[in-house]
């Protein structure tokens, strides 16, 4: 549970860099435990499922591979371009966080969902959905 003491927006953009940071140190433990729910369809995501949908996303002879080679996950802070994110509030309390995943020292095509669901403790982490948009 994330508690929110001053400005959400700022907050939770830290929230989600942290992840993309733990993901690029390959800890994936850490990071898996910050997600405190399931996604809207249930799914609890795993390194397998997200490494899965790296591999799907940017297989042998897309054009991703082609320029950056295997998809990894890097640290936004030394990651070159401009990250994109954008944030809003929930219908029914809370927010919600989109934003540019680093991969391969660059910020790529895939971005990572985050709802921030209101519970009576504070505000549930859920990674919602990993697409290209």
């Amino acid at each position: 549970m994330i508690t929110i003491d001053d400005d959400p927006e700022v907050q939770l953009l830290n929230f989600v860099r942290t992840w993309f940071r733990l993901l690029a140190r390959a800890e994936w433990d850490t990071a898996l435990a910050m997600l405190d729910e399931p996604n809207s369809y249930g799914l609890r995501w795993t390194e397998e499922i997200i490494t899965a949908l790296l591999s799907e996303t940017f297989g042998p002879g897309t054009p991703f591979v082609a320029e950056f080679g295997a998809p990894a996950f890097s640290d936004p802070d030394l990651t070159t371009g401009t990250a994109h994110h954008s944030f809003g509030e929930l219908n029914g309390g809370g927010f919600w966080l989109d934003h540019d995943v680093p991969l391969n020292g660059a910020f790529s095509d895939l971005t990572a969902q985050f709802e921030f669901r209101a519970r009576p403790t504070g505000y549930a982490a859920v990674l919602h959905d990993l697409h290209v948009m």
